[in-house]
């Protein structure tokens, strides 16, 4: 995601809640279900797989200083093909609430974001299921736009930018770092010394 010369500032957000739909948490609970099973489940939930925290990501694109970072496409990965409408988000928030989902959005010219759902995802091997072995991490969703170096950046703009959408979404972790260098430039949360 985000421009692939690694020549970006990004702003990346951390949330702790789960952005799944509550319903596959409960489903993926046990996971002795078969691949017959976890489609009979998922058959009427289809596209319309929400989450409170999912959502409220999203309606922060549409929302923000009147749409200064509405996109203008969507979609679950690149190329980035569907076009962002501010007046109905459920596809977006369906593919972020889906188990890994991951939603990648673009403002042409501007910036790429990349929202991933760190929960468990669904895969499969030889027709069965692929019990997952790692641990849940902390973060359960991360939120990193690109904004390229060959633009003009406005760091003041992106600085506010992190305080209010950490603010908004009330999580302790927001930095802004150079992709190239990994350097943080910004870190919202770190102590003054």
């Amino acid at each position: 995601m985000g421009n692939f010369d690694y020549k970006n500032i990004c702003v990346q957000i951390k949330v702790r809640e789960n952005l799944t739909d509550p319903r596959l948490v409960e489903f993926t609970k046990n996971w002795n279900f078969t691949r017959t099973d976890f489609f009979t489940f998922l058959n009427p939930i289809w596209g319309k797989t929400d989450n409170k925290h999912a959502k409220k990501i999203v309606e922060f694109f549409v929302k923000y200083k009147n749409g200064i970072i509405l996109p203008d496409k969507c979609d679950t990965a690149e190329p980035i093909r569907e076009t962002f409408d501010k007046n109905n988000i459920s596809s977006p928030v369906a593919w972020l609430s889906f188990p890994g989902g991951e939603l990648c959005l673009r403002k042409k010219y501007k910036f790429d974001v990349d929202i991933e759902n760190e929960y468990w995802s669904i895969i499969w091997s030889d027709g069965k299921i692929v019990k997952p072995v790692r641990t849940l991490p902390e973060y359960m969703g991360i939120i990193t736009f690109w904004f390229s170096k060959q633009r003009k950046i406005d760091m003041d703009f992106l600085k506010q930018l992190l305080k209010d959408f950490c603010e908004y979404l009330n999580t302790d972790y927001g930095v802004i770092f150079d992709q190239e260098t990994h350097e943080v430039i910004f870190n919202l949360f770190e102590k003054k010394k």
